[in-house]
């Protein structure tokens, strides 16, 4: 049974590793700046979960009002199977819990299943970051609540 848990730091290691398999090479974060944003107060992570196994993350910056999504990863061995999608949802389930009113996103231009996914999920494209990532514009993408 998959379970959607408040991240601890006991994941962290296993996340890292999530995170370089699945990121874009123009994405990744040392691991020392991946580590330091879990000690952010403005950051929120949670954590899919079977059996003490971790099968992906997403993580938020709290901007009182939205929540900009700064990471959410599936390991590769279980993509295509919902866990994405419900991690999602405990985000958007929080935001409203916590009366936010807008969850927001940077997505690189040329990930399309990235996109897919978010516009599956309610979102919308509102404008471009240009050069957001090293070689690539960034579609900034919103869902209102």
């Amino acid at each position: 049974m998959i379970n959607i848990i408040p991240c601890n730091k006991s994941y962290y290691e296993d996340m890292y590793k999530i995170h370089l398999s699945v990121m874009p090479q123009n994405d990744i974060m040392s691991k020392q700046c991946f580590f330091d944003e879990f000690n952010q107060p403005t950051r929120k992570y949670f954590v899919a979960v079977n059996n003490n196994s971790l099968l992906g993350y997403v993580g938020i910056f709290n901007t009182i009002d939205d929540y900009n999504i700064i990471g959410i990863a599936v390991n590769q061995d279980v993509q295509r199977q919902g866990i994405g999608h419900k991690l999602l949802q405990t985000i958007i389930k929080d935001a409203r819990k916590n009366q936010v009113k807008t969850i927001s996103l940077e997505v690189d231009e040329k990930n399309e299943k990235a996109i897919n996914f978010y516009k599956k999920n309610g979102f919308i494209v509102t404008n471009i970051r240009k050069k957001y990532y090293k070689d690539n514009d960034a579609l900034i993408m919103w869902l209102y609540l």
